[in-house]
Parts: C-alpha cells; structure tokens; sequence
C-alpha cells in the first residue's frame, strides 16, 4: 500500500498525450497537504505527483520535509527541468525522470521538454544518489533503443507505459477504443493505493482523473459485481487488459 498525492497540476511542458493542458493549473494547499499527511497515521510511501510538474509547487521541498519528519518515505517524478541538490537527493527515497526520447527535435515536436536537460540534471542527481534514481517513459512509437541503451549504461531501472486510450487524454491523438475484458479492478481488491486529487478528493487508485466522478469503493465493487461500469472508472486500462507500466 502506498499514498499518491496530486500536489499540483501545473506544468512547464506541453506533452501531446497528457491532459494537463486542459485543466485548470492550480497548486494543492499546504492546508490541504498536511491534513492528508497527518491522516496518513502509520508510515507509508507518498509518491508527491499527479497530472502537473510536482517541483514547480512552490512549497515542494518544504512538504518533502514535514512528511519525512512524520515518518514517511517520499517518492516523485519529475520532467527534470529542475535540477537537485545533494541534500535534496538525500531527502527523496526514490526519484523518478520523465523522459520519452534523446532526440532533441522529437521531444520538442511531441511537447516534451529538452532532453539533454533532463540527463544533465539526472546525472548530477545520478552521483548524489544513483540507486534511488528510475526513468519513466511514454511509447508513441519513437525509437525507443537510445532511451533503453541510456538506461542500460547507467543500471537504470526504466519503466515505459503505452499511450492511453483514455478520451480524456486524447485531445492531440487517437487511439482505437478498447472493450472492457474484466470487471474486476486489483487496486480495489488488493487495497494497492490511495491517491488524494489536488482538492484533497480521496481516490483508490490514480486513474479516474474526474474528481467529481470519484465514488465510494463499494459503490463501485458492487456496480463492477453488477457488470456496470461506473462513470469513474469507464476509460480505465485495469479493466480493458492494458498494462500501463512494463520494464
């Protein structure tokens, strides 16, 4: 089990395949943040990030340190724009890069920021802490093997998620809609994670994207039970059989 906190939706890119540019940007309230920490009672990992850029928060490190001092590990992903600190590479457990390509004209062209950026930035977070450090990426169909090559010359960990099919983030793309193969959801029965929306909405998993949708978790056990997709949960990959992450 672990906490997934959507600290903000603002963001310095401009990712063709993610719906941040169709939501408002707003900034979760320190009020907010530390209500949710303190309900958090037993030490868990809180993974700081959601649709936005969770280090142009303004109080991001700040957070980082009055979750640490209540016991939690902290987790997040960052588009690396941003550089880190030794001591902020200390205070992170694990951090994660973004990065769909090395190609400087592709990531431009696909809205992502400069690549050569984020590698200088993760190299320098690389020598602080390399075993914390993990990269994420998108598969639009790019060529993938200089990312993996990367990953490979340095030991590390890259998990690459495929396009959504999700309505909601297809605003510049589309992709075939897929049939629902299951109604069964692991994340509700394996009780895997809790994610607090950037208004505080309580959520148990980080798919829904709606926070007004959001319903309770047996209202939608027993609408899945029922083989009735809730409202919530209708562009979920969990249930069309998609695997959102694979190494």
């Amino acid at each position: 089990m672990f906490t997934q906190i959507e600290i903000t939706t603002a963001c310095n890119a401009k990712c063709f395949y993610c719906p941040s540019d169709t939501m408002k940007h707003t900034h979760m309230s320190w009020g907010c943040f530390e209500k949710i920490v303190q309900t958090e009672k037993s030490p868990t990992m809180l993974l700081l990030q959601g649709t936005g850029e969770p280090l142009l928060h303004p109080f991001f490190w700040e957070m980082v340190a009055y979750a640490k001092s209540k016991g939690h590990r902290i987790s997040t992903i960052t588009n690396g724009t941003m550089a880190l600190s030794e001591i902020h590479s200390v205070l992170l457990d694990h951090i994660g890069f973004s990065l769909d390509t090395l190609d400087e004209v592709l990531a431009k062209r696909s809205g992502r920021t400069s690549p050569s950026q984020t590698i200088k930035h993760l190299l320098a977070c690389y020598k602080h802490a390399p075993k914390k450090i993990k990269l994420y990426a998108v598969n639009y169909g790019q060529d993938l093997a200089p990312l993996k090559a990367f990953a490979n010359e340095y030991n590390l960990p890259l998990f690459i998620q495929r396009i959504q099919p999700k309505k909601s983030y297809q605003t510049h793309y589309t992709t075939e809609p897929l049939p629902y193969v299951t109604h069964q959801c692991s994340y509700l029965e394996n009780k895997k994670m809790r994610y607090y929306f950037v208004d505080g909405t309580k959520a148990p998993c980080c798919f829904m994207i709606d926070s007004t949708k959001v319903l309770h978790t047996k209202v939608i056990q027993h609408n899945l039970a029922q083989k009735n997709v809730p409202s919530c949960c209708t562009q979920c990959g969990e249930l069309t059989g998609v695997k959102r992450l694979y190494m």
